[in-house]
């Protein structure tokens, strides 16, 4: 066997594996049994007809054909051991040439490769902002606001009231696709004067402040542009005309702030306790997110520098997972790929083409970035973590699933598996990520500097007094206690998941 390799250029290489055609002999009678084992012939039972029948009633191109396969077969794996490839995905026989010698033609997808390129020397600062006392008050007034009482009242809408309307929206200049008509006697209730985008960004921020100075059964005309970045897509520098018609007004009246009010919340005893409370909640919640998208951030930056390298078919296969990705989210809304492609009026191909291909590439070196960081930089998982991961998922469930289904699942083999796998992929990203982020931020070059400093104060030294601690004594002392709460911030970002 002769074995020739030409690289291509989309990460897949060609192989032209010769034979003597004398090898085909061997595989001939093989082919000739199962034709037989597929052929009714009189006189002969399944697979029992001899050759010369065979080549009588089907020709030798016939058999000479099946016996290439079978060759091809037999000799595909050796062709890979005698190249020293590992395919990514099975290969595919371009051509077959029956000269003397034969020459198969294959083409087969390379294993991605990863250059990580100088990617320690990315920086970027990690700076997330504490939580000011306005957050926590907000907070607080948020609570109050759901525990108010709400009484009518015989005056015009104030700041502060509730207030339930109708509401009839339309397009002041509708494009020739647009439905003119947005609204039509739409419900709507909302609190005058508040800021929380949650609560008063609909049908635009700041529409409750239009509504102070009107009466019960009073209405008014606004018109409103909305920005090119609203959150509201389809609406994005549309100008839109609201009519209001304002049903009925209510005071609300807050509970006051004080021990009883925080007791309302947990085992709180006083209106300190309960804030700090809500500080940390706003604070975990504040740097999860920031979290995410520092590391969003540090890895895009990390993939920017980094040679990535993979075959179309692995491509096509992350492609698949996006599409699946994309039809679980849309049977949430109770809506069907094709239905949703005829929503933004695209062709199935052209959205696998501009929409799809490019974030699976995107998530592909993402992910691929993320494996060979794990490599290069020795990170290694730890059952102890790999098992605290796998309780709190399983916890997670618990509060989300019936007992006795989960229970169920627990007994199944591949549920399991699943579980472990997710539980070390998650340990895994957080490891990588906290990694990446002492190189970003310059602790890892510290680290060493520190290490080094104290494998040399070791050699001047050897034997410092016991009494007083060594600079390096102090830095591991404080190493130590910083870890924990590193662990903690870690055990918040759970980026990755994509």
């Amino acid at each position: 066997m002769k074995i020739t390799t030409e690289p291509r250029d989309d990460h897949q290489v060609k192989i032209v594996a010769e034979f003597e055609t004398s090898e085909l002999d061997k595989y001939k009678k093989q082919a000739a049994r199962r034709i037989a084992s597929r052929a009714k012939i009189p006189g002969f039972r399944p697979g029992k007809a001899p050759y010369d029948v065979i080549a009588r009633l089907y020709g030798e191109p016939a058999i000479e054909e099946d016996a290439i396969e079978i060759m091809m077969e037999k000799a595909y794996p050796d062709v890979l051991d005698e190249a020293k490839i590992s395919p990514a995905a099975p290969g595919t026989l371009e051509n077959v040439e029956k000269s003397d010698p034969i020459k198969f033609t294959f083409v087969v997808p390379l294993e991605p490769t990863v250059d990580l390129g100088n990617y320690r020397e990315v920086r970027k600062e990690y700076t997330p902002q504490p939580v000011t006392d306005q957050q926590v008050d907000e907070f607080i007034q948020r609570l109050r606001r759901t525990y108010a009482t709400a009484e009518p009242v015989e005056r015009p809408a104030e700041t502060g009231d509730l207030v339930y309307l109708k509401l009839d929206a339309i397009l002041t200049n509708p494009a020739e696709d647009d439905k003119p008509e947005l609204l039509k006697d739409s419900p709507l209730q909302l609190v005058i004067g508040e800021n929380d985008p949650e609560e008063n960004g609909y049908p635009f921020t700041g529409f409750g402040d239009e509504l102070i100075g009107l009466a019960a059964n009073d209405e008014k005309t606004i018109s409103y542009t909305y920005t090119e970045d609203s959150k509201f897509e389809k609406l994005r520098g549309k100008a839109v005309e609201f009519h209001v018609l304002l049903q009925n007004i209510k005071k609300m009246t807050l509970p006051e702030v004080n021990e009883e009010f925080a007791k309302m919340f947990g085992e709180y005893e006083s209106v300190d306790q309960l804030k700090e409370a809500v500080k940390g909640q706003i604070e975990a919640r504040q740097n999860s997110e920031y979290d995410q998208g520092y590391f969003e951030g540090l890895l895009e930056a990390i993939a920017g520098k980094a040679t990535v390298k993979f075959p179309p078919q692995v491509l096509e296969h992350e492609m698949e997972h996006v599409v699946e990705s994309v039809t679980h989210d849309l049977s949430h809304q109770h809506m069907d790929l094709d239905t949703y492609l005829k929503t933004i009026k695209k062709e199935k191909d052209e959205w696998m083409e501009n929409e799809v291909k490019p974030a699976a590439a995107k998530n592909l070196t993402k992910s691929l970035v993320m494996q060979e960081l794990s490599r290069v930089e020795a990170i290694k998982l730890e059952n102890e973590d790999l098992q605290a991961e796998a309780t709190g998922m399983l916890a997670e469930m618990q509060q989300n699933t019936d007992p006795k289904a989960l229970e169920k699942q627990l007994k199944n083999k591949e549920f399991v598996n699943m579980i472990t796998m997710e539980a070390a992929s998650r340990v895994m990203n957080r490891k990588v990520f906290e990694r990446i982020k002492e190189i970003a931020t310059g602790k890892l070059v510290e680290t060493a500097a520190a290490d080094s400093t104290t494998e040399a104060t070791k050699v001047a030294k050897p034997k410092a007094s016991r009494k007083t601690a060594t600079t390096a004594e102090v830095a591991e002392s404080e190493e130590k206690e910083t870890k924990p709460a590193a662990k903690k911030r870690a055990a918040k970002t759970e980026t990755g998941k994509e």
